[in-house]
């Protein structure tokens, strides 16, 4: 059988593919910078692996017919420690890993830690996948990068490791306001998941570039900023 021009490159293509060792990418940039969006445009033909942990938050709280807020509600001011909500349940002290509370509802403790477990397994399992691996969280500093790389502890020799990193520089306003019409997007369509404006000016505040030195064997720049300034501008 003669092949064609086309199915030759085709071959020699998927011959190449799959001689080239998995991938880790870590991707780096604040909520609504488009990753989610980067993830389908670039692995078209292949589901790679994907660690998030706000997918498994969502998850979680499905479980308990909760939102993805309700996952982080807090007791009122004036709440009594001891006291039982019908929903999140027995108002309590927070644990020290719980940090955004100086009280929490039992519930809401008893579900953040289905997910930390759910997470943990999600990363346990990301080498024996075999696929490319993709870590679609935030990743805003160096600590929380090498946390993300220790997904292919003892593998790193097989890995190609690249970071992602999305600009946002010059364009906060833009991307904290894309934020808040997802979140209004979100709402209308029986959701909620909110991210404070304040949140959003923290992480951004304390993202440091990434560089090859962390371990990267290349850093990949993605650039969305004008993408971002249409879709604020949109109605």
């Amino acid at each position: 059988m003669k092949l064609s021009r086309k199915q030759l490159r085709l071959i020699i293509s998927e011959a190449i593919e799959s001689r080239r060792p998995p991938r880790i990418f870590v991707l780096v940039g604040p909520p609504s910078v488009g990753k989610s969006t980067w993830i389908k445009s670039t692995f078209v033909d292949a589901v790679p692996y994907v660690i998030n942990r706000d997918d498994i938050v969502d998850q979680i709280a499905s479980t308990y017919g909760w939102t993805y807020d309700d996952m982080f509600v807090t007791p009122p001011e004036d709440a009594v420690l001891g006291a039982a909500d019908p929903v999140y349940g027995e108002v309590q002290e927070s644990p020290a890993w719980m940090t955004w509370a100086k009280w929490v509802f039992s519930n809401v403790i008893e579900a953040n830690v289905k997910v930390q477990a759910a997470f943990q397994q999600r990363v346990s399992g990301a080498v024996p996948s075999g696929e490319d691996i993709v870590v679609d969280m935030t990743n805003m500093n160096k600590a929380a990068r090498a946390r993300a790389l220790s997904a292919i502890s003892g593998s790193e020799s097989e890995y190609e490791k690249i970071g992602v990193d999305f600009k946002f520089e010059g364009a906060e306003e833009v991307v904290i306001k894309v934020a808040q019409k997802r979140a209004e997007a979100a709402e209308r369509m029986g959701k909620s998941k909110t991210i404070p404006e304040a949140a959003m000016r923290r992480m951004m505040g304390a993202y440091e570039k990434p560089s090859i030195d962390e371990g990267f064997d290349s850093i990949v720049e993605v650039d969305n900023r004008q993408i971002l300034r249409d879709l604020a501008d949109h109605d």
